[in-house]
């Protein structure tokens, strides 16, 4: 885990993303964790997905509060920024359903992975100018 700290530290990563199936969901889904911007790239990234799977909908997933797919909350020990590191990366968890096909669910997460890339450029780009 330090190694993985220290990578993190070393490279000023902009973002970390992490892919995962929900044996449990019925729908895509995401955590959205980090700084201020995750929350300008989670919802275009679930719109990117429901292209291809449902959006998981509940007021709750995982034990945690959802609102429209998106959870703020989290597991302790889930991959994210060490404390201290400035800027803050944005962090983003994108879950897909287990039950549909494996083309379905990689479909989904290529779109959710081009959205976040082209809503991150278009954020960045426009953030100076606020």
């Amino acid at each position: 885990m330090r190694l993985l700290e220290s990578e993190l530290v070393a490279h000023s990563f902009h973002g970390i993303i992490s892919l995962h199936t929900d044996s449990a969901s019925h729908g895509f889904y995401g955590f959205a964790h980090g700084a201020t911007l995750t929350r300008y790239l989670v919802e275009p990234v679930l719109q990117a997905a429901e292209e291809f799977l449902p959006r998981n909908g509940d007021q709750e997933i995982d034990g945690f509060r959802a609102r429209n797919g998106i959870i703020r909350e989290g597991y302790q020990g889930v991959l994210c920024a060490p404390p201290g590191v400035r800027p803050r990366p944005f962090e983003i968890i994108l879950e897909t359903p287990a039950a549909p096909p494996t083309y379905l669910k990689e479909a989904a997460l290529v779109a959710a992975l081009r959205a976040i890339l082209t809503n991150y450029r278009e954020f960045i780009a426009y953030a100076p100018n606020l």
